[in-house]
């Protein structure tokens, strides 16, 4: 059997995996990246591509990390797409967020206030009036008004995967699909097809990640739980804002492109088939979107997301095993975290200092 050495082995190819592969082969480093599938066949090949922060209060290490890696973004993703020659369709369009209330509008008011001081000036939170989004959201949608924040942006992810895999390429890094780990041990990788020896190994791998995590750290360290989400036609330029509201997402995409989703299901009968509860979050998006309501589906879509144990991302070394490193648990939010992602493990393993909060270490989940 083949054995191949290299510096860096990631095993897994969806927006973790490939953000610490390009991140590492930057800096001269040897990378081979395997999936058992294809890039992007998880998660990170959904629909929605929605990277919004959280609210702008009680700051924590945790907001303040997300805040530069979507300040970031823009930079990030023109690079990626300059590398690889392919278009990453990242838009910095901004989010809108209707309001039902007097009271959700005074806390909004407040919330604008300390996003002035906690966003650096680079990125606003305001409270405007229905009318200022020009029929994009229904009137009766927003009896309070609605919040314009401008940190949000827009990516489609399959798009976006596939430009960061032609950047990994570009820059002379290896990936392999339908290349499942058959079996690990410190330094090395075997295969269907062959066996690797690496300096240091980052499991990246989705939801099965977190199968590869358990018996090394003596734990359940997450699971999946299943998204649904669809892509309707309907008028739109790619231009108009992200629209966030009661737990659902409408994603203008360009060309005539709206996402909308998604669900968190913990309990489900199969994963990767959509059903009504995806047409109830279609009916939602139809009611507060009036150019939705006449728009047909062109694609729906159904999923695991890996969420860790306790919700934030497990990124970083793993506790009694040596240059082992996991970047799991994206779940919501691992597209608006990925090019800070990329960087901060790569840090790790050249032995750079980091900026990484407490909660996202896998010690944390343990």
């Amino acid at each position: 059997m083949a054995t191949q050495k290299v510096d860096v082995a990631v095993v897994g190819a969806g927006i973790f995996g490939l953000a610490v592969a390009v991140a590492c082969q930057r800096r001269g480093l040897c990378v081979r990246v395997v999936d058992a599938m294809h890039a992007g066949a998880g998660a990170s090949g959904g629909l929605v591509g929605a990277l919004s922060p959280h609210v702008p209060d009680q700051w924590n290490p945790k907001k303040a990390y997300q805040l530069e890696a979507l300040l970031s973004g823009e930079a990030y993703w023109a690079g990626i797409g300059d590398m690889g020659g392919q278009p990453t369709s990242y838009a910095r369009t901004g989010r809108l967020m209707p309001l039902l209330s007097a009271e959700a509008r005074d806390l909004a008011k407040a919330r604008s206030a300390s996003a002035e001081t906690l966003w650096q000036g680079k990125a606003r939170w305001q409270v405007v009036e229905a009318g200022a989004s020009n029929g994009w959201l229904a009137s009766d949608a927003v009896p309070f008004g609605l919040i314009r924040e401008t940190l949000s942006a827009r990516i489609f992810p399959q798009q976006a995967m596939r430009a960061l895999a032609a950047a990994f390429d570009a820059l002379g890094g290896e990936l392999t699909e339908n290349w499942p780990v058959l079996e690990g041990s410190v330094g090395r990788l075997a295969g269907p097809k062959g066996q690797i020896e690496a300096d240091t190994i980052v499991l990246a791998a989705g939801v099965p990640g977190f199968d590869l995590l358990a018996p090394l750290v003596g734990a359940n360290a997450g699971n999946g739980v299943k998204g649904q989400a669809a892509v309707l036609s309907a008028d739109c330029g790619g231009d108009e804002p992200v629209i966030f509201h009661d737990g659902i997402y409408i994603v203008p995409h360009g060309a005539g492109r709206v996402a909308v989703g998604s669900t968190s299901e913990n309990t489900w009968d199969t994963a990767e088939i959509t059903d009504q509860k995806l047409e109830a979050v279609i009916d939602s998006a139809r009611a507060i979107c009036p150019r939705l309501a006449d728009a047909k589906v062109l694609t729906r879509w159904a999923g695991l997301r890996p969420k860790a144990r306790r919700r934030d991302p497990m990124l970083g070394a793993i506790p009694g095993h040596q240059r082992l490193y996991a970047a799991l648990g994206g779940f919501k939010i691992g597209f608006g975290l990925a090019p800070k992602v990329g960087e901060t493990l790569a840090d790790l393993i050249t032995g750079t200092p980091t900026d990484l909060p407490h909660s996202f270490t896998v010690s944390h989940h343990l």
